[in-house]
């Protein structure tokens, strides 16, 4: 289909110079709008033969998705695809800046990129030193309660999570404020708290053992990107030169240094043209993001301040309740704070006679329930409702979207008992984390040989053949269940594994009368446990990979076994005190969904919800933007996950085991950002005050978030809620904002919500 641009679209498309920016709602057609653009600007022959339209955007996927429109609209002009631009996401345009002149970034050319699984090896180790060398730290911040030693092994795991969260934000943030530990000492306090002497400790072995390696993470390329184009204004004249426009995708989520790097590839009189949505500004707690410098960029004089705001994606009641949110926002929170936390423009429909109009109307086609589930009931619902919905629109897409990557999981889990057919995008599949889990749970038997308990448990894990049938499945669950029984009734594993002439337990079972078909699964356990019992003198990576290749057969696994055979690997070298137990819970630690790894299975590697039709989509509400279904579920809209800066509502960021609920990321990056800024009364500001403002920042973001999800849905959309948090003190209720637009929409509707 030709693209036919709409009046608001067809203003920006008149662009041929100078500064713009674009604030685009949600389904506008935004990146339609940049690749005819950049398109039309070839065509137009504003630039000349050496030179290239320079897009930038956020993910690899949006790269993709960039080329084929601008591919395809060359092609209407009759021009050679391929050539008059590039696209890249931030980080590959500072990869590429920085591998043409390393030597600027003071780099050898063959420096290498460390990963995220890398990385995360890396915090945990010098998180693990600095706790053994530091053991008064934990006491000085965590909850009386518990600082004891009995009481502090039930958070022990929890405790180190938070520490290398808290290591991570750190460095991110003076990466991003360009400050080297040398500089952070230099300009630290004689007498600097604990919380800030951990983070300059913990960025300073960071940094030494990514140069051991000669390795830069993806922080240091933005900040080594920049400081090459600062080293050498010839070699910033070229790039100026090279890329005469720049036309930068959803810039509300630039960091400081990313707009320092396009402002100084733009120059004075150069060409920018920046588009983005404020109101979906959903990653500012996690990174260096900011929408405030888009918001200030549009009122920068000489920039064009335009909209995009007609969307063609959602039916009118659901662009009417989008809207609701965005004026309940403004005019109605009970937070004054918190009323800009959403902005104009709204989101209009299409105009008439548009050649992609909104979908027909459909108000009962929104659902928001007054009625609390607990956290089980809640997906049991959904569970529900989807056997029902998927047989009647099989050619239709379906999203549940969640707050937690664990949600997910554990949705995945009762669908798939459920046989409804699932795919995901969590911090790992399902695929991965079965393979975890089962290796895991070996691994654990291994580690305690003599213990009939997780012998069973790793007899359970092993993989099987999907059953074709309910029947089938259940005859194969009973007897997966009664060999496990036998042998957890194994007094003495030896006698079942190696056993003696006198004293063989198999031979027992059979004098017994033993079914026969039960024996010979046993047996055939049996090799394989000796098999893998002989092998833990190995490397623990070998000794995975031997496992693997005796539980695996599908490409798939047997690639995810290699890679986690690796990071158990680079966790033997951060921590040669480690025994079997401690890999097992590296695995379970994936297999839970608490660690990102990619796999390699489909669902890993791609997305579009378009080929996936009659499938559910399980996401967290983060990863789904960008992207829309026919159907939407949004799950656990409660005041926990949805807080509303009340004083009963409780946060995330604030653990129950740190003293005083403290936000110690919070705390920590309001010492380093008073440093940076030369600041002593800021260094030395009331404790808390930072964990206030914080939690402004994250209700903010999280209204934002709600946006975010609403507008993912073109036909349909349910929202829910669970108590799952609640106690006595501070009993969990639906969100603020979901309880006004319940209100709202009966007002509007003359007809309860749900």
């Amino acid at each position: 289909m030709p693209f036919i641009p709409r009046p608001a679209q067809k203003e920006i498309l008149q662009y041929t110079h100078g500064r713009m920016g674009i604030a685009a709602v949600p389904g506008s057609g935004k990146t339609h709008t940049l690749s005819y653009l950049a398109a039309s600007l070839i065509a137009r022959q504003h630039i000349e033969d050496d030179q290239e339209i320079l897009i930038v955007t956020m993910s690899n996927s949006a790269v993709n998705n960039f080329i084929t429109r601008i591919e395809s609209f060359l092609s209407e002009f009759d021009l050679l695809p391929g050539l008059g631009y590039r696209v890249r996401t931030l980080h590959g345009l500072a990869h590429d800046i920085v591998r043409e002149r390393p030597d600027l970034a003071g780099l050898s050319d063959r420096f290498q990129i460390a990963d995220e699984s890398s990385t995360q090896q890396i915090l945990q180790s010098v998180v693990q030193a600095w706790m053994r060398a530091n053991p008064n730290f934990s006491t000085e911040w965590l909850d009386p309660n518990y600082s004891s030693p009995a009481n502090y092994r039930q958070i022990a795991q929890s405790w180190n999570d938070t520490l290398v969260q808290l290591g991570q934000a750190f460095i991110r943030q003076s990466k991003d404020l360009q400050l080297s530990p040398n500089e952070i000492r230099r300009l630290m306090p004689p007498h600097p708290s604990s919380l800030l002497q951990f983070g300059a400790n913990i960025y300073s072995d960071y940094q030494r053992a990514l140069a051991y390696r000669n390795a830069v993470d993806f922080d240091d390329l933005i900040r080594l990107a920049l400081q090459a184009l600062l080293a050498d204004p010839g070699y910033l004249s070229r790039l100026r030169y090279r890329w005469p426009y720049i036309l930068e995708d959803e810039a509300q989520d630039s960091s400081r240094l990313q707009e320092q790097i396009l402002r100084l590839l733009v120059g004075e009189d150069g060409n920018w043209v920046r588009v983005g949505d404020p109101n979906q500004a959903i990653y500012e707690t996690f990174t260096t993001a900011n929408p405030r410098f888009l918001l200030d960029f549009r009122n920068e004089p000489g920039v064009l301040s335009l909209n995009l705001p007609n969307s063609g994606r959602s039916t009118r009641s659901i662009i009417a309740l989008a809207n609701t949110l965005i004026n309940w926002t403004r005019s109605q929170h009970p937070d004054p704070n918190l009323r800009s936390a959403l902005n104009p423009p709204l989101i209009e429909p299409a105009p008439a006679h548009d050649p992609q109009p909104n979908p027909p109307d459909n108000p009962n086609g929104i659902y928001l329930a007054k009625q609390k589930f607990s956290e089980e009931d809640e997906l049991e619902k959904i569970v529900k409702s989807l056997k029902q919905w998927l047989p009647q629109h099989p050619d239709e897409t379906v999203a549940v979207l969640v707050t937690r990557n664990t949600r997910g999981a554990k949705l995945i889990t009762k669908l798939t008992e459920a046989g409804l057919p699932c795919i995901e995008m969590l911090q790992t599949t399902h695929a991965t984390r079965r393979a975890a889990e089962a290796l895991s749970t070996i691994i654990k038997s291994l580690a305690d040989p003599a213990n009939p308990v997780p012998l069973a448990q790793a007899y359970q894990s092993l993989p099987r053949p999907q059953p074709e049938s309910a029947a089938q499945k259940a005859a194969q669950d009973k007897f997966v269940k009664t060999v496990a029984s036998l042998i957890n009734q194994c007094k003495y594993v030896e006698s079942y594994l190696w056993p003696h002439p006198s004293n063989d337990w198999l031979r027992e079972k059979r004098d017994n009368h033993t079914p026969e078909e039960y024996l010979a699964e046993l047996e055939a356990f049996r090799d394989l446990m000796r098999r893998w019992q002989s092998a833990t003198l190995l490397p623990i990576d070998q000794l995975l990979l031997t496992i693997a290749q005796d539980l695996f057969s599908s490409p798939a696994d047997l690639a995810l076994a290699h890679k986690l055979a690796l990071v158990l690997e680079n966790s033997a070298q951060a921590n040669p005190h480690w025994r079997l137990s401690d890999f097992a819970n590296e695995l379970s630690t994936i297999a839970r969904n608490e660690r990102k790894l990619s796999g390699f299975s489909d669902e890993d590697l791609a997305f579009d919800p378009e080929q996936h039709k009659g499938k559910v989509l399980v996401a967290t509400m983060h990863k789904a933007k960008g992207l829309e279904w026919d159907r939407v579920y949004l799950v656990s809209v409660n005041n926990y996950d949805f807080p509303s800066n009340q004083p009963y509502d409780t946060y995330i960021s604030e653990p129950y085991y740190v003293r005083e609920r403290l936000n110690l990321q919070a705390e920590l990056l309001s010492m380093l950002k008073a440093i940076a800024a030369n600041d002593p009364i800021g260094l030395y500001m009331e404790e808390g005050l930072a964990t206030r403002q914080a939690r402004l920042d994250y209700c903010a973001e999280r209204l934002r978030l709600l946006y975010v999800g609403i507008t993912r849905a073109r036909k349909e959309l349910i929202i829910t809620w669970n108590t799952g948090r609640s106690n006595l003190n501070n009993p969990t209720s639906a969100a603020l904002p979901l309880i006004a637009l319940i209100s709202l929409w009966e007002e509007t509707h003359h007809a309860p919500a749900s």
